[in-house]
């Protein structure tokens, strides 16, 4: 464990426990840090006239050395590769973590998200408010089973091998409504579970016609033997599962009532698509081309949990470079 995940708070106690005598070892239990780690930081950071480690000391030397670092790193992103990289993708809707690991993949050059932050903070502070995801609420889920859907198989007698993500193919789909009860457009999300890549179509109502509609229209040209399963949410625009099972080659299943954690891929791009139509967006003012021209962006984005790879790369097993492209 580094020295440099010690907080001021470490550093402090560190100070009073040499002072008790306590030695490195046990410092390190009282911490929970490795003891090889508090002897760093400590023979770093102890005065060279008297030997002694003091707190206050450590902080400002830390803080000089984290100063000197930053400085150096925004000297070397300034009129660079890197800036043009950072600006590109960050106008893409690519967080700066995703940037950070992207650009470690493909250059093997060290880089860092906070480094990114800063950067941006700094110089294009313009690009904040427009290109970076931020919430102010907290996601608040309140559902309620209105309708009773018939003859449901539910969650636990799916497969278990869905639940490993091991396989492409098996989906979670849901509904994203404008306002309940003001305007009857709904985008249709369908997600894949292994490679998070996204389907989406805006419909003109969320109708059990219109979904099993739309659910025969997308799978009519996919093979037979890539048509898995498929996860609903329990509301009256899935009733006609049997019939979709029937014209595809779908197994249907239904999450639990309250439990939007068994669908947690599909919530999670919900979540994402809502960057683009945050709630009370009017969908009869987006087309079908700005929502596939949003969706392009999500699946083309590399994911923490995919090992910073694209939607796209996983579901096709394809490749392909990012910085010979700026």
């Amino acid at each position: 464990m580094s020295y440099k995940q010690f907080t001021q708070e470490n550093i402090y106690a560190i100070e009073i426990y040499k002072k008790e005598w306590y030695n490195h070892s046990q410092i390190a239990k009282k911490l929970c840090k490795s003891h090889t780690s508090v002897n760093r930081i400590v023979e770093n950071y102890k005065s060279s006239k008297t030997w002694i480690f003091h707190a206050k000391q450590c902080i400002n030397e830390r803080k000089k050395l984290r100063s000197r670092i930053n400085k150096k790193n925004k000297n070397r992103i300034k009129n660079t590769n890197l800036e043009k990289f950072i600006l590109k993708y960050t106008k893409k809707y690519w967080s700066p973590e995703q940037i950070a690991w992207r650009w470690k993949n493909e250059t093997k050059e060290k880089l860092s998200k906070d480094t990114i932050y800063k950067f941006i903070y700094e110089n294009y502070p313009e690009l904040i408010k427009k290109y970076f995801r931020r919430k102010g609420k907290k996601y608040k889920h309140n559902r309620k089973e209105k309708y009773q859907l018939i003859d449901r198989k539910m969650i636990e007698t799916r497969p278990e091998i869905v639940e490993t993500r091991e396989r492409i193919w098996d989906w979670e789909w849901d509904t994203i409504i404008w306002v309940r009860g003001w305007s009857k457009q709904v985008i249709l999300t369908n997600v894949d579970r292994k490679s998070w890549y996204l389907l989406a179509r805006k419909i003109n109502d969320k109708s059990w016609n219109s979904v099993l509609e739309w659910t025969i229209e997308l799978f009519k040209n996919i093979p037979k033997y890539k048509q898995k399963t498929m996860t609903y949410d329990n509301w009256r625009e899935f009733s006609e599962h049997r019939m979709i099972e029937f014209e595809t080659n779908l197994d249907v299943y239904f999450a639990h009532p309250y439990s939007s954690w068994e669908r947690a891929t599909n919530e999670n791009t919900n979540w994402l698509i809502r960057q683009f139509a945050p709630k009370k967006t009017d969908f009869e003012k987006i087309s079908q081309n700005q929502l596939k021209f949003f969706v392009s962006l999500i699946n083309y984005r590399p994911r923490k949990r995919l090992n910073y790879k694209t939607p796209y790369e996983i579901f096709f097993d394809k490749s392909f470079k990012l910085c010979s492209s700026f």
